[in-house]
């Protein structure tokens, strides 16, 4: 069992810092408005704006991967998943996990990409320690089935367990089979990784 991909753009939070030019802002606050707006080429046309200007800004890689949703699933456009791709890429070389996640599944079910599970287990990985649950989920089956990585009763119970406490409910019943599987001290030990994770995300917030 897995997630599917995730389909929702990234939409912009103004804070108004005053360093940033206030048309750098407009440009993807008006992307995010043509978007909802259903005008996706002329959305596709302001994200690629913002994300050429010369500025740096935390938001290019949601520009990014807002572009990558509209290629990926044919929004408004013909669907051109090699566009996709491309976009997904640049915005999880950026840290967004969220593309990190689509991408993963994209190179676990060989979707326009050659099938690479090792890839696959990669990115979910990427995206897992960045908190995001779906990935966690998906990372524990990888470790579960020995998938992309080597079979980790132990790894496979961390990332359950994670992304249960992370409201993944799917996550009880492959739980319940693990406690089953492993020794006390390897279950001791992989709740002793999960508290270790949980402390280091919390200080890397």
């Amino acid at each position: 069992m897995f997630f599917y991909r995730f389909i929702r753009i990234d939409t912009c939070i103004f804070f108004g810092l005053l360093f940033f030019p206030f048309l750098l802002f407009c440009n993807y606050d008006k992307a995010i408005e043509l978007y909802k707006n259903k005008e996706y080429p002329e959305s596709i046309l302001e994200f690629k704006r913002f994300i050429d200007s010369e500025i740096e800004h935390e938001k290019k890689k949601d520009a990014m991967y807002n572009l990558a949703i509209i290629y990926d699933f044919g929004l408004g456009i013909k669907e051109n998943k090699d566009k996709a791709v491309k976009w997904y890429k640049k915005a999880s070389n950026l840290n967004h996990k969220i593309a990190q996640f689509n991408l993963a599944w994209m190179f676990y079910n060989g979707e326009k990409l050659e099938k690479n599970n090792f890839e696959a287990f990669n990115y979910y990985l990427r995206s897992a320690n960045q908190g995001y649950n779906k990935a966690q989920f998906n990372l524990a089956n990888l470790y579960f089935a020995g998938e992309g990585t080597i079979k980790d009763y132990v790894e496979s119970y961390k990332w359950f367990k994670i992304s249960s406490l992370n409201g993944i409910k799917e996550s009880e019943n492959f739980l319940s089979t693990l406690i089953r599987k492993l020794h006390p001290e390897e279950l001791t030990l992989a709740n002793q990784k999960v508290d270790d994770w949980i402390k280091s995300y919390k200080q890397n917030q």
